[in-house]
């Protein structure tokens, strides 16, 4: 009786450690990097976005963080393609923060594009379900 216990307990302990999350991380703030023919890369400290423009057929933004990779749809195709065609409005203007809790993502893309400054805020689940959860536009010139 005490080995079945024990062992009961053992699976108990295995099942529990393996459900926990992986540990939450900071924003980390990842600005636009390069440009290359079909893709547009936002980069920092080991952690990047591709965004894709040639294969669109399937989940054209890849997301690297923490030794995982999520696929996922558009944040919002028009401004990142706006983007792809005529460059952020300065330096820094176009950027990814994105955070891990557990194994989703918690992202805002924030850009100034042609006049428009703007940002939205998503987040993406272990399944690379994207959520877009907020969004914001508003004009520079006024």
């Amino acid at each position: 009786m005490k080995v079945f216990f024990g062992s009961i307990v053992g699976a108990c302990v295995l099942v529990i450690s393996a459900c926990t999350n992986s540990p939450e991380t900071s924003n980390l703030k990842l600005p636009y990097f390069a440009k290359t023919d079909c893709q547009l890369v936002y980069k920092a400290r080991g952690v990047q976005v591709i965004e894709n423009f040639c294969e669109t057929e399937w989940k054209p933004v890849k997301l690297y963080i923490q030794d995982q990779k999520y696929s996922v749809d558009w944040i919002d195709e028009k401004t990142s393609r706006q983007i792809f065609e005529t460059g952020c409005m300065q330096p820094g203007a176009c950027y990814y923060e994105l955070k891990m809790d557990g194994f989703t993502v918690n992202g805002r893309f924030a850009y100034a594009v042609d006049g428009i400054q703007g940002d939205f805020v998503f987040e993406i689940d272990a399944n690379e379900n994207l959520q877009l959860l907020d969004q914001t536009e508003s004009d520079l010139s006024s």
